[in-house]
């Protein structure tokens, strides 16, 4: 049961309300490919993503800890996360993923690293949740 706001000490009644500002960020792109972006160009973390590969085959997202746009195919991901034909990834971190040097994205074809085949136009689509 949830109680009016300040009628109780309890944080998690207070967390109820909705809030205008201090919520996650989001980055949003429907054509992720091997140009990659900077999401964020500092220090943060990632709490979540929602990927789709619209294509046949499987695609590969990318997340890089890095203050720049990442080279795909030349720098070495942080993670790399491969979604399936016609199918989502989707995860919420409730402590996040920490990124010393800034967020950065990109998408190829195929899992190796030096990858740098570029997907299709509008096959990756992603929402990336950070802070």
């Amino acid at each position: 049961m949830v109680q009016p706001s300040g009628t109780s000490s309890d944080p998690i009644y207070e967390s109820d309300a909705p809030e205008v500002s201090g919520g996650l960020s989001t980055y949003r792109n429907i054509n992720l490919g091997t140009t990659g972006v900077s999401v964020k160009a500092a220090a943060g973390q990632v709490y979540g993503w929602y990927l789709f590969n619209n294509a046949a085959s499987a695609r590969y997202v990318r997340l890089y800890d890095k203050a720049t746009a990442p080279t795909v195919g030349a720098d070495t991901p942080k993670m790399t996360i491969a979604i399936p034909p016609s199918s989502a990834a989707n995860v919420s971190i409730v402590g996040g993923i920490a990124f010393a040097n800034g967020i950065g994205i990109g998408a190829s074809t195929l899992v190796a690293d030096n990858d740098s085949t570029a997907p299709a136009s509008n096959d990756v689509v992603v929402n990336v949740f950070y802070k």
